[in-house]
């Protein structure tokens, strides 16, 4: 319930009566209207409530909301809108809410959406084409890229008025005072190596505040690195820059209400709804694009597009259907899906086309016709050929359709509901048991077992052998030997590296590296202590980073407490950037090697007839609540290759890549999984070691292959998991048949060969 509305500095308080989930998805997701002759406003379903009187309601104007808790404290929750008037009733005000449309075939039962991507032709050999694009398309061209310029106009005023300072200004300084400092320096040293260039991002159509305080960190760093800067260049710079203050707020009210803008200009430009879908889709998804790449101020906006400006000629026509689809074995008759329809599958013979002779049944050439209706109910035509390079599956339905050229291409998508068939679990079940076991070659990171053979695959992140060619790598494990772009930069990741010394694993870099920046970082504590001696802080033993800066700003009028971090902040840069730069390019080849992995694991599954497999549950978290600093070596050393190895990652790929495959993964609570002998169900005592010996029959157990065994096995039989809880005695009714009796072959040592394969 809401019990009253404010109005104040121009945001509307919402006093909730009640804090409950009901109010605040209301406030959050509801759609708001005001009605003027009532003055009464409605949040959702929940009861009206009184309008201030000082809040008086315009159409187009947009609205900040705070809501507010029983008790006067304002709750985190914040919403902003453009307001809207009713056409038909003018006195009506609202602020559309954001709602779902519940889909007709569920996840669950194996719905999923594929794109189906064909290469289209304006005209074509062997269709009776014309290649003419008609009028009515040629107006929607120019109507979509209107569209754009004005939204990409609006988004560029916004920018504007988040600084005080305008771009002409900035443009004006950069001019008049850098550029002519910038050569000035540089013609002073004639031919030496330390001229500077022109800043890039200065130099752009609207320069920022954040290109001006970029180029006061660039002379910053030739300063501490003791190169020549033009005289004065600074503190001029940081004096202009302190001028402006930048205030975000109007560039974060066009993103948030982007789509009403949207569709307000659209229905002023008198666009149709397959017309605004590829405009829109496109702006937002560059808008998207400067939040995934992290790029400055003033890079990655939308630009206004010109006649000569690049991908101008780009357009899109999306037909969307809105709920389930249609049939797509409608696009197969005469009657074609609403707006398209395909013709007969010509015969290659008579299309000239290389690509069709290739394969029967593949590819082939197809007319296709767009019919919509247009203004004054006529019918817009647009006839083109398209070569189909595969049938859409039978059952689906065509949810919408897309017409794009792109860089000069014409393609159709159409993207379809399909369902996958619903993986059936088997009785017998593999188990995988992940963990972070050092050997000698690498990280064993987890260990499989398939039941149907008795066979346990080894997953192995190998440190030894280098990448090799993608045909020839070894299935079940990856390679994170030197690169070639560590041996060419040996010398940079290891200074006091010589010919002769062996390249270092990845492991070792990374870690190698963190030891050089711990190594400056403790050398300048220790000159600190020595030099401040009783002034020391007490902190300072257990600071980081951010600490050393602190006592930086503490001691700014001490030159050696000065030097000695500059002199560490010099190194800490070029240390970590080279650290930053290098855990980025091994993270991405552990990320795409464990996909890989994932695929073989679900591939060797599906070749054995498996389709259940059991992962022992929240077995991170259990670590996790047991990780203390008081720790021995031996157990952080464990940490260190949990976190090098992530276990964790590889398991939400694994789990996204088996539904691909037709998979269950089931979570299972595991006790004693790696304790419990696989052959006599005695409970052994908790050890360390990598192997033990079983008290009951003396069989040499590798606690890994032992805990993936005891995964498939407990999950099959809820007695053997119950047992796993006792003392290891069991009665004789409940005693089990040891599930390997061939005496030979269960005695032999569980050892993997080369492939990482142990039959047992």
């Amino acid at each position: 319930m809401i019990k009253e509305l404010t109005y104040k500095d121009d945001c509307v308080f919402v006093h909730a009566a009640e804090t409950s989930l009901k109010t605040t998805k209301a406030f959050t997701h509801g759609r708001i209207v005001f009605d003027e002759s009532t003055r009464l406003a409605t949040f959702a379903q929940l009861p009206a409530v009184a309008i201030p009187a000082e809040l008086h309601l315009k159409a187009e104007t947009p609205m900040n909301f705070q809501l507010v808790a029983p008790d006067g404290e304002l709750r985190p929750q914040k919403r902003s809108g453009v307001l809207l008037v009713d056409e038909k009733q003018p006195t009506i005000f609202h602020i559309g809410g954001m709602s779902k449309t519940p889909r007709q075939f569920s996840a669950e039962d194996g719905w999923t959406n594929n794109i189906y991507k064909y290469r289209a032709y304006f005209t074509h050999e062997g269709t009776n084409t014309s290649g003419d694009v008609p009028e009515w398309l040629k107006a929607s061209i120019t109507r979509q890229r209107d569209l754009w310029n004005r939204l990409a106009w609006l988004c560029r005023e916004a920018r504007r008025q988040c600084s005080s300072g305008s771009p002409e200004e900035i443009t004006a300084f950069v001019e008049t005072v850098i550029l002519p400092a910038i050569d000035a320096f540089n013609d002073s040293l004639g031919r030496s190596k330390d001229k500077m260039k022109h800043p890039a991002k200065l130099k752009v159509e609207m320069p920022g505040l954040d290109g001006l305080w970029h180029f006061v960190g660039d002379l910053r760093k030739r300063v501490d690195k003791d190169r020549p800067v033009p005289e004065g260049l600074l503190e001029k710079v940081i004096d202009f820059a302190q001028q402006h203050k930048t205030d975000y707020t109007p560039l974060d009210v066009f993103v948030k209400d982007f789509g009403a803008i949207a569709n307000k200009e659209a229905k002023d430009l008198k666009l149709r709804s397959f017309e605004i879908r590829p405009t829109v889709t496109a702006f937002k998804a560059t808008l998207d694009r400067r939040r995934t790449k992290k790029l400055t101020w003033s890079e990655g906006w939308p630009l206004i597009k010109y006649n000569d400006s690049p991908k101008a000629g780009d357009w899109g026509l999306h037909y969307y259907f809105n709920k389930a689809g249609v049939n797509s074995s409608l696009l197969e008759s005469k009657e074609g899906v609403p707006g398209l329809s395909f013709g007969a599958p010509l015969d290659p013979a008579n299309t000239g086309h290389k690509l069709i002779h290739t394969a029967s049944g593949g590819k082939t050439l197809r007319e296709a016709e767009i019919s919509i209706r247009g203004d004054d109910n006529q019918q817009w035509r647009f006839r083109f050929a398209v070569i189909q390079w595969r049938p859409l599956p039978p059952n689906s339905h065509v949810k919408e359709w897309k017409l794009l050229l792109q860089d000069g291409k014409l393609w159709l998508c159409l993207v379809v509901e399909l369902q996958r068939d619903l993986p059936t679990s088997t009785a017998l079940a593999a188990g995988l048991d992940v963990g972070w076991r050092r050997t000698e070659v690498g990280i064993r990171f987890g260990t499989l077992y398939e039941p149907t053979s008795w066979t346990v695959r080894e997953l192995v992140m190998d440190f030894e052998q280098s990448p090799k060619d993608h045909k020839d790598r070894v299935p079940f494990r990856f390679d994170m030997g030197p690169t070639r772009w560590e041996k060419r930069n040996i010398t940079r990741l290891f200074p006091d590296w010589k010919p002769g010394d062996g390249i270092p694993n990845a492991l070792e870099i990374r870690t190698a590296l963190q030891t050089r920046r711990d190594y400056f970082k403790d050398t300048a504590k220790i000159l600190l202590r020595k030099h401040l001696g009783e002034k020391t802080p007490a902190w300072l033993e257990k600071a980081g980073r951010s600490g050393l800066l602190r006592l930086k700003e503490e001691f700014k009028d001490d030159v050696d407490v000065q030097g000695i971090l500059n002199t560490w902040g010099k190194n800490e840069e070029e240390i970590g950037t080279l650290a930053a730069a290098y855990s980025k390019k091994v993270t991405t080849r552990i990320e795409y090697n464990q996909l890989q992995i994932a695929h073989d694991v679900c591939r060797y599954l599906k070749q054995k007839g498996i389709t259940r497999l059991i992962l022992e549950k929240n077995f991170l978290a259990k670590i996790a609540l047991h990780q203390e600093n008081t720790d021995p070596v031996s157990l952080k050393r464990s940490q260190k290759y949990r976190q090098f190895a992530a276990v964790g990652r590889f398991i939400s790929l694994l789990k996204y890549t088996a539904v691909k495959y037709g998979i269950v993964t089931e979570p299972y609570e595991a006790m004693n999984t790696t304790r419990m002998c696989q052959y006599c169900n005695h409970l052994n005592p908790s050890t360390e070691k990598d192997r033990f010996q079983c008290e009951a029959c003396g069989r040499t157990i590798d606690q890994d292959y032992n805990a993936a065994v005891n995964l498939s096995r407990f999950a099959c039989d809820p007695k053997l998991a119950k047992l796993a809880l006792g003392n290891g005695n069991e009665s004789e009714e409940d005693a089990q048949t040891p599930e390997f009796e061939d005496e030979e072959e269960d005695t032999q040592s569980l050892e993997s060969d080369e492939s990482g394969t142990n039959d047992l």
